[in-house]
């Protein structure tokens, strides 16, 4: 698997209520910082379990469930330099 963005890639997050298992987020961790994961699971009381899309990327176990205030947003456009736009 991939990185979850590729390298010189332009993104747009937006702020939504509602992060679904399986959105990319954009989150600011409080012990990591800035981080792009994808949400493996939603908690029974609200927190969010996280992954990164590489094998060597910080394990769900070491970033722990995080808080929905720690998501700064969720990934609505992404465009990869040199990709051609297609309809």
């Amino acid at each position: 698997m991939g990185r979850v963005l590729a390298h010189r890639t332009l993104a747009l997050f937006w702020r939504k209520r509602k992060v679904s298992k399986g959105d990319i987020v954009l989150i600011e961790h409080p012990e990591f910082g800035r981080m792009i994961k994808i949400v493996a699971a939603v908690t029974i009381n609200g927190r969010y379990s996280l992954r990164g899309a590489q094998p060597n990327s910080d394990s769900e176990e070491r970033l722990g469930a995080v808080e929905g205030s720690h998501i700064r947003g969720t990934l609505l456009f992404r465009l990869i330099k040199g990709k051609p736009l297609t309809a």
